[in-house]
């Protein structure tokens, strides 16, 4: 039997939505058990505090806050981690869409599916704290050959607009440099983004001066010669590929 071990991020009172809580609460088809952790009480069930320093950057609370609640639970009981942050709301299929898919990792990074056997086997069953989480295990996961499906029921995943840091998208462009992001791909980046703009949901829109902080990066990174992941090599590759594969229907889809 699958069993799911839901982790819910939230800060506080303020930031609890209920019906963004109960859109998880509420998912069919599935048997989970969902921890809420945040940094100060909510005076919930099964409700995990850890206190986190107020100038962390939010991906390293969120990192060190996971890594801090598993010490509690034990992980064997599970056949899955579901990681979800408090401000999305999902429709009442996507975990079920997801199990579905049978993938490794699967999701979006503000609800994201990660299997037990990956996280103890490649993420050595510690959740990275870093300044882009959840893109970091995208990426181990291409690195292996599986690249994680999203949602496509029939329902809408709801998160508010995305808002563009330029400290932030510029050490996500650092990164993606050791990810082994190819440097001709993420110069090309921002102009495919704007030409497919209306072919993606709002979530995976990126805006032209954001992909510019991350090619501003990528090249600071570049140039300090930073030690890549292990990994990067088969994540370039696979990177490749795909875009070659992309572009392919890209232009098909163009010339109908």
């Amino acid at each position: 039997m699958l069993t799911i071990l839901t982790l819910y991020f939230v800060k506080n009172k303020e930031t609890f939505i209920l019906r963004n809580y109960e859109s998880v609460v509420f998912q069919k088809g599935v048997n989970q058990d969902i921890y809420v952790v945040s940094a100060e009480s909510l005076n919930l069930k099964n409700n995990i505090v850890v206190p986190v320093m107020k100038n962390w950057p939010i991906p390293v609370k969120i990192g060190f806050s996971f890594n801090m609640a598993i010490r509690m639970i034990n992980l064997n009981n599970y056949t899955h981690i579901f990681k979800v942050d408090g401000d999305v709301m999902l429709p009442d299929d996507y975990l079920i869409n997801l199990l579905a898919k049978k993938a490794p990792v699967s999701g979006i990074g503000a609800a994201l599916l990660i299997s037990i056997p990956f996280f103890k086997k490649f993420l050595k069953s510690k959740y990275p704290i870093s300044y882009c989480d959840d893109g970091y295990i995208s990426a181990l996961s291409i690195s292996l050959g599986a690249w994680p499906p999203k949602y496509d029921g029939n329902g809408n995943v709801l998160i508010p607009p995305v808002k563009y840091y330029m400290n932030r998208e510029f050490m996500y462009g650092s990164e993606y440099y050791k990810w082994g992001m190819p440097l001709w791909f993420i110069t090309i980046l921002p102009f495919i983004s704007l030409i497919i703009k209306h072919k993606l949901k709002r979530f995976e829109y990126r805006s032209f001066k954001a992909n510019l902080f991350n090619l501003t990066g990528y090249i600071s990174a570049f140039f300090k010669h930073e030690k890549k992941y292990y990994w990067w090599k088969n994540y370039s590759r696979y990177r490749t590929l795909h875009f070659a594969n992309r572009f392919l229907s890209l232009r098909n889809y163009l010339a109908s």
